[in-house]
């Protein structure tokens, strides 16, 4: 039997970030006490910066067909150059790397050189299985609306024009020149899609309603390394509706062996020994996306799902031969033998543990038609997912079996985790007539709180929002017109700076000139809490630092402090749910906040994973906030600390357990993703990879000399039993129901008591007679 008591999250937020410098590596910077404009913050911020582009006013709704023509002023044809792209190119991503495939003609009457669309456009419909009703079908066409080479941008949500050289002179720029566009599609919006799983353990994609749409069509689309995103998306649904669930999990397979049957000897012989689930051998990646339709043409792509994120989301099959008895059986001794977890593969092949949800109502005593005997049957389903059965128990007291039951029932409910996030929205919104005049930001610009950030937008954003500012200007920073771009330097300035606090959702507005932020609580509030939080970080770390400890010593002191002082607040967590994770209370506000966990001392895992990084860096240690979801489904946050030049995983919120104490304090990568599923929100997303758990040499139970393989723990755990009635030790993190009852076994052989209590988490072994329970 396993337990588990983990303390799981909601976050008003749902939005992180990281911090790196201008040279590569996380830049951490203390911020003055001056008040600027705008631009002058926005130029001091750049400065900062090792940018390798600049950035031009935007170009919004440029016409599908539409050349976009440069006048030069130097004579191209006897320039030396052997290609136009090097000249200008055109981009489908932000990072530049893949050609959209533009085609150029010279005019050398006018001067102009014209870039035209590509040849082949990205991101249209396939109109293969479509009925022929369908908008824009055309018998003799393999897409729909299709307009014919070198007349269709196509409908990327934007384009990045890249200019390598001054127009005038033709000398090569020291910084090339971006110029985000937009095509001008038929349906001016496009959808923005949340991904949920449902109660059955199907991917739901979730939008709003879009003006003019007619319907709406569900496409995956293929990324290969060498070109990115290319051809026409294939229609995987269509509906007039906001939502689409996919009749079957199987297309969202992504591997060709699962976890569990990496260690079958067919397996071994040819991919060799391992544990991991081997994924498809594939060149191509595949996206999922909505784009809304009508009579005339579409919208731009929605924002993109990918295919491998939904998979570790997204259960396939429960592992019946991994479940607790041989072969998988529902048969059972007596009711404290009732399985509390099954092994479920997801969809990427990962092996995950699974909560049983009883239906305890629903049990009933009968008969058993092989023996006479009397049985009880307990139907189940298993959490997030559509799998389903009955445990028997064989062996009981029939006068006290509903009593007996009763206890499994309370058993089950202590391991439940709760958890939820309410995701902050950035929408566009329409222009209205007092937005038409650009706006500044309002309120301050003073720095006065560290500052984590990759990039002179995520930084002046977070300025910004630690002044409370609602009114944020963005026309120093064009890029900002790359709206995936734009949330992403927001959410990492939200996520990476704890000292942001209230700020529910965010809206684009004056044709992308000012972003508005929203807040919970009034400014004057907000830095109220903000001098309290400092005063109270400084006050800790000065009582329990010391400038003789290691980095490792004050790490684990902090995780230490919070596990000790503070409480995981169930009444937060159960009053959002209560307003189905739209928001929570005022009261709560806190809970979310690093003020709930410093100042009042309760809070959810957002505010243990804000007030843990603001004491690591009050201590001088680089940290950041990482979100993600616990168990693959629940959402959570947490951290990643460097120590002696290693980003380790950390987990203050689940460590503080009686049971299993810090079971998630230093894990690399490879042990946590069980339990904690990193999303790309809390970092800019070509940062992410920088931030890998890779060594588990300062893993907790490692450290302290309580670290055993499997075949050698059976006798430190006898030795702990006698010596203490309590056990607990660490082993393999991949340690299996089967692995755990064997040396549980042996341990109750060797110890000479039949009556052991126990529970395994990620590897962790918890034991205890009924003498050391009541220690």
């Amino acid at each position: 039997m396993k337990k588990k008591y983990l303390k799981t999250c909601i976050s008003v937020l749902a939005v992180t970030a990281v911090l790196l410098s201008a040279c590569g590596g996380p830049q951490q910077k203390n911020v003055g006490k001056t008040t600027m404009e705008t631009a002058k913050l926005a130029d001091s911020i750049r400065k900062k910066y090792n940018e390798k582009y600049e950035y031009a006013d935007p170009i919004r709704g440029v016409a599908r067909d539409e050349r976009l023509k440069l006048k030069m002023g130097f004579d191209i044809m006897n320039a030396g150059f052997t290609e136009y792209t090097q000249i200008v190119n055109v981009y489908k991503d932000p990072e530049l790397t893949y050609q959209i495939g533009s085609h150029f003609e010279w005019d050398e009457k006018t001067k102009e050189l014209s870039v035209t669309p590509p040849r082949w456009s990205v991101g249209g419909i396939m109109s293969e299985g479509l009925d022929e009703d369908a908008p824009g079908y055309q018998a003799a066409d393999s897409s729909l609306f299709d307009k014919g080479e070198l007349n269709d941008w196509g409908n990327l949500p934007q384009y990045y024009m890249v200019q390598y050289v001054d127009l005038e002179t033709g000398e090569k720029l020291e910084k090339p020149i971006v110029t985000v566009f937009t095509v001008d599609s038929e349906v001016k919006n496009a959808p923005r899609v949340t991904l949920g799983i449902n109660e059955e353990g199907f991917p739901v994609f979730r939008w709003k309603k879009v003006p003019g749409a007619e319907r709406y069509y569900v496409m995956s689309m293929t990324s290969s390394e060498k070109m990115g995103l290319s051809g026409d998306g294939w229609v995987e649904g269509e509906t007039e509706g906001t939502e689409w669930i996919p009749e079957s999990t199987a297309k969202f397979i992504t591997y060709n062996v699962s976890e569990a049957d990496r260690r079958e000897p067919y397996v071994i012989e040819k991919y060799g020994e391992g544990n991991e689930a081997i994924p498809k051998d594939t060149e191509y990646e595949t996206y999922y996306c909505v784009i809304a339709v009508s009579k005339d043409g579409t919208s731009a792509l929605s924002n993109m799902f990918r295919e491998t994120d939904i998979a570790r989301k997204v259960p396939f099959t429960e592992e019946v031969k991994m479940s607790l008895n041989e072969e998988g059986s529902n048969y059972t001794q007596s009711f404290g033998e009732m399985p509390s977890y099954k092994w479920v593969t997801m969809c990427d092949g990962t092996l995950v543990q699974k909560l049983i949800n009883y239906d305890f109502e629903s049990a009933k005593e009968e008969k058993a038609s092989w023996s006479g005997e009397n049985i009880v049957k307990v139907p189940y389903k298993i959490d997030g997912t559509g799998f389903d059965g009955v445990v028997v128990v064989e062996s009981y007291n029939t006068d006290t079996w509903k009593e007996e039951l009763e206890k499994v029932r309370i058993r089950q409910e202590k391991l439940r985790n709760r958890a939820g996030a309410v995701t902050p929205e950035m929408k566009v919104e329409g222009e209205t007539e007092s937005e038409k005049e650009e706006k500044e930001s309002s309120g301050e610009s003073e720095r006065k709180y560290e500052v984590t950030a990759n990039s002179a937008l995520s930084e002046y954003l977070a300025v910004n929002m630690l002044n409370a500012n609602t009114s944020i200007s963005l026309k120093e920073f064009p890029e900002s017109a790359d709206t995936d771009y734009l949330l992403d330097a927001w959410e990492e300035a939200v996520y990476q700076n704890p000292m942001v606090l209230g700020v529910t959702g965010a809206s684009i507005a004056n044709g992308g000139k000012t972003l508005h932020v929203k807040y919970d609580t009034k400014s004057e509030e907000i830095k109220k809490k903000q001098k309290e939080i400092s005063k109270e970080a400084e006050r800790v770390v000065d009582s329990i630092i010391t400038d003789d400890m290691t980095e490792l010593e004050k790490e684990m002191a902090i995780n230490q402090y919070l596990c000790d002082t503070a409480e995981y607040d169930m009444d937060a967590l159960e009053n959002a749910e209560e307003n189905d994770f739209a928001g929570v209370d005022a009261k709560f506000n806190d809970s979310f906040t690093p003020y709930g966990v410093l100042l009042n001392k309760t809070g959810v895992c957002s505010s243990y994973a804000g007030a843990f990084k603001l004491l690591a860096q009050q201590a001088g240690l680089e940290c950041i906030v990482v979100t993600g979801n616990l168990d693959g489904e629940l959402p959570h946050a947490w951290n990643k600390i460097k120590i002696d030049g290693e980003w380790r995983i950390v987990d203050s919120t689940n460590n503080d357990n009686e049971l299993i104490l810090n079971a998630l304090l230093n894990l690399p990568d490879y042990a946590a993703d069980k339990v904690l599923v990193e999303d790309e929100r809390f970092v800019l997303d070509d940062k992410v990879k920088d931030y890998e758990a890779k060594s588990d040499d300062k893993e907790f139970y490692r450290i302290e000399g309580k670290f055993y393989e499997k075949n050698k723990i059976f006798e430190p755990l006898k030795n702990e039993l006698k010596e203490e009635g309590i056990a607990v030790l660490r082993t393999d993190y991949t340690l299996s129901d089967k692995e755990f009852m064997k040396i549980a076994q042996e341990v109750v052989e060797g110890y000479g008591s039949g009556e052991l209590g126990g529970y395994y988490w990620l590897g962790v072994i918890y034991l205890t007679d009924e003498e050391g329970r009541e220690k």
